[in-house]
């Protein structure tokens, strides 16, 4: 975990010494009554959490967070001030995108109590390999499916990069041979086994589902075929191929790979 604190006093920031956040595996970058250039630092770096004094000479810290923000709205804001603020005010102003607040003195104590709480709350990393067979990798590990046609559906919606998936769509590639009927049970049943699988492996945000139809969300995972059709790459010549419908795609990359 990344995190910044931009602050116009020592004392505070010398409150966040590696002492504080070495057993929690966080970075800390500081910067002392800089406001400018912690948002230019966040601008081009990836932070999971600013810690922002909310009252500084050059700018306060909620113009600042607000500016943060509009860079990377999933940022974490932790105002840290000596004095009593409307707490539920600033909160209001930012949208609801505040995250905490630290009252000065703070210890360092209830400092690795909130950072451990972040720490608990970050997004898993997930890769959707299809090149050769497919796979979802939560932080590097296969992710295992109780449902072989659970599985199957997340395939067909990332083969569609973002697209909507109908349900009819869904039942004619992986149910062809059922009738109608019984297609639709076993599609809400796939739904309902993915939706599990995905909410205890915590990447509930990968797929959104809707009456009759789902789409995979391609902002929070990456993906060899993703990857591949925007920026081109090596392909190996095998795409899914234990399911039969991936040959559209297979002739699609075989074809980018001539050109």
């Amino acid at each position: 975990m990344k995190i910044i604190v931009v602050d116009d006093e020592l004392s505070a920031l010398n409150m966040f010494l590696p002492n504080v956040v070495d057993d929690l595996n966080v970075e800390c970058k500081m910067f002392m009554n800089a406001p400018r250039s912690a948002l230019e630092y966040v601008r081009i770096n990836k932070v999971d959490v600013a810690f922002l004094d909310i009252k500084m000479p050059e700018m306060n810290g909620i113009d600042l967070a607000e500016r943060m923000l509009n860079l990377h709205p999933d940022l974490k804001i932790v105002f840290i001030s000596a004095y009593a603020k409307d707490e539920k005010g600033i909160t209001e102003r930012l949208g609801g995108k505040v995250a905490g607040f630290c009252h000065k003195p703070y210890s360092a104590e209830q400092l690795r109590s909130l950072l451990a709480s972040f720490a608990g709350q970050e997004k898993p990393k997930l890769f959707l390999r299809t090149f050769d067979a497919f796979d979802l990798f939560v932080n590097g590990v296969a992710a295992d499916f109780s449902s072989r046609k659970a599985k199957e559906l997340l395939a067909l919606l990332t083969d569609a990069r973002g697209s909507y998936v109908t349900m009819d769509t869904a039942i004619g590639n992986l149910w062809a041979d059922k009738n109608a009927d019984l297609g639709k049970r076993l599609y809400r049943d796939a739904v309902c086994r993915l939706r599990l699988t995905l909410k205890e492996l915590g990447a509930e945000e990968l797929v959104t589902f809707e009456r009759g139809r789902a789409v995979i969300n391609t902002k929070v995972a990456t993906c060899d075929l993703w990857e591949f059709m925007e920026h081109g790459g090596v392909f190996s010549g095998r795409y899914m191929p234990q399911y039969d419908w991936s040959i559209v795609t297979e002739a699609t990359l075989e074809q980018m790979k001539k050109e």
